[in-house]
């Protein structure tokens, strides 16, 4: 089995002068925003990772401005220091602000917190990456406008770095790299650019044109290496007319794949607009309940189990789909109309529907009954998080993320796998499955006790098999934790990793001195790659 810990000596990543970068970088940021003592770098460790395990930065260093940005780029690339960005650093259960090698100096941009621009008319905004979902919410409801902002299930994060991250949230808009229109980025030699038409001084189109003249490079900062982006523009949505919070459900397992082939056609034909999710029962369970008052034995909790008390606690069925309607009062109910006429056929399936005002639809409102009403009304909320009280009060979580094709065939295929193999190591098969239009994002949270160290190993050395078993079906992680971005990366072999060449290549250009974020989705500088290939 292959250890919990891969990652090449620390030592070749970190022959920069750090000394005289930590001295410059006081200089030019203040010595209160250069951070080394132990309890307040506390806060960008991995918290669902063992201190052992050693996914936690020792020195972090927090720009407030472009300008800062700049220095502290500029310092790290003539002291040869690396350094490893985090926008919120929020992204738990994928790492959170701890860089690939402890030793690699974290960016922080939690001070760079600006709502920029809100703009109505056109329904975009213009944030900084420090701005958290719950934020630019605030800061739209206190605008005034009739605009949606779309989070995620955890709303405490950046919407930059969320973006940068390939996240989702649960309206229209609910995609958010495709919602990205124009980023503002400092290169690893301190020189700063704009995307798309934001490449022409004065354009009146930057964050309202996806394309601008020759090649589209937002992508390029986008899980990746590349660069530091510091501004960026985002659709959102207008606030529709009508919105309706809708269920599907089945009571049998063995009607997963009907429930998937009924409903695809809704989301390829764009009735269904949102990203809903498809769930177990057994998901539902952490909910507020912990482990021990549900099973008492090590082995995973039988299926039947969750789905038996979960249908009698909360009419909750074998399987689950949560969606969004949106439009005018009339559309919705047609569509409503036509989607639950689709599952007719399927015995003792339910669909049901929920008409919320959309003027209703704000923070402690009570129209909004639980965490999906809210979410998928652009709502901020933070509940989710006691699902990590299933193993008690010290709970971590990473996740194992898989995009299948949106085939009944293929959903039961990754479930299988996942859960068989999750239930061999007495795991407990916890599931959120995003439905994109064309494909689906299986999210499996692989749920743990930080303290229990040896479970976490387990854990760990699972998510490794699963990442292999996985890629050998033709399913491919999204994304990763530090820990097996190296392994993900591997999998994406076509014509002897061609691609991941070409990726090396830009980043040769970009960042030859090899300073930032060595290692981030598998991404290794010229001066560490062989050595890298070689530790593995």
């Amino acid at each position: 089995m292959t250890s919990t810990d891969d990652r090449p000596d620390t030592a070749a990543h970190t022959s920069g002068d750090l000394e005289t970068a930590l001295a410059r970088w006081r200089e030019a940021l203040g010595p209160e925003h250069v951070i080394t003592d132990d309890e307040s770098l506390a806060d960008f460790a991995d918290p669902y990772a063992p201190a052992s395990f050693g996914y936690r930065a020792k020195v972090v260093v927090q720009p407030g401005s472009v300008e800062d940005v700049q220095a502290v780029v500029r310092i790290a690339s003539e002291t040869g220091v690396p350094i490893w960005t985090s926008s919120q650093g929020r992204n738990y259960g994928y790492g959170g602000s701890a860089p690939l090698d402890p030793d690699t100096v974290v960016v922080n941009l939690r001070r760079m917190n600006r709502v920029l621009e809100i703009n109505e008319e056109l329904a975009y905004v213009v944030v900084e990456p420090g701005v958290s979902f719950r934020e630019l919410y605030d800061a739209v409801q206190a605008s005034g406008k009739k605009l949606w902002v779309d989070v995620p299930d955890l709303s405490w994060g950046s919407v930059v770095g969320n973006t940068l991250e390939h996240g989702n949230g649960f309206t229209l808009y609910y995609d958010h790299a495709a919602a990205e229109c124009g980023m503002e980025v400092v290169l690893a030699d301190g020189s700063v650019v704009r995307t798309g038409t934001g490449a022409m001084s004065g354009s009146k189109t930057w964050h309202l044109s996806k394309r601008g003249f020759g090649p589209r490079t937002d992508s390029l900062f986008m899980q990746s290496n590349m660069g530091i982006v510091t501004k960026m523009g985002v659709w959102v949505m207008p606030q529709p007319d009508a919105y309706k919070d809708c269920q599907i459900k089945v009571r049998r397992d063995s009607d997963l794949e009907a429930l998937v082939e009924a409903f695809r056609p809704f989301l390829v034909d764009g009735t269904v607009g949102n990203c809903p999710i498809l769930f177990p029962a057994l998901t539902a369970l952490p909910n507020g309940l912990p482990r021990s008052a549900v099973w008492d034995k090590k082995s995973s909790v039988p299926r039947e189990l969750a789905e038996g008390m979960m249908w009698e606690a909360a009419r909750i069925g074998a399987w689950n789909i949560r969606f969004a309607l949106y439009g005018d009062r009339q559309t919705v109910e047609r569509d409503f109309e036509r989607i639950s006429a689709a599952f007719a056929s399927i015995p003792d399936a339910e669909v049901t529907g929920n008409t919320i005002d959309p003027a209703e639809a704000k923070l402690d409102s009570p129209a909004l009954a639980d965490q999906k009403s809210r979410v998928m009304a652009g709502v901020p909320d933070l509940s989710m998080l006691q699902v990590l009280n299933w193993h008690g009060t010290n709970g971590g979580h990473i996740s194992f993320a898989s995009t299948v094709p949106l085939k009944g065939e293929d959903v039961r295929n990754i479930v299988e796998l996942v859960s068989t193999r999750e239930a061999e190591h007495g795991i407990d098969y916890t599931v959120g499955i995003m439905l994109y239009q064309r494909f689906a994002i299986h999210v499996a949270l692989m749920l743990y006790n930080v303290g229990n160290e040896p479970q976490v190993k387990e854990v760990y050395e699972l998510y490794r098999d699963l990442v292999v078993e996985a890629a050998e079906m033709g399913y491919g992680e999204y994304r990763a934790h530090p820990a097996f971005m190296d392994l993900v990366a591997e999998q994406f072999d076509h014509n002897d990793h061609s691609h991941m060449a070409m990726v090396e290549k830009i980043k040769d250009a970009l960042d030859p001195a090899g300073i930032l974020a060595p290692g981030k989705q598998g991404i290794w500088p010229a001066r560490l790659r062989t050595a890298e290939k070689q530790a593995k």
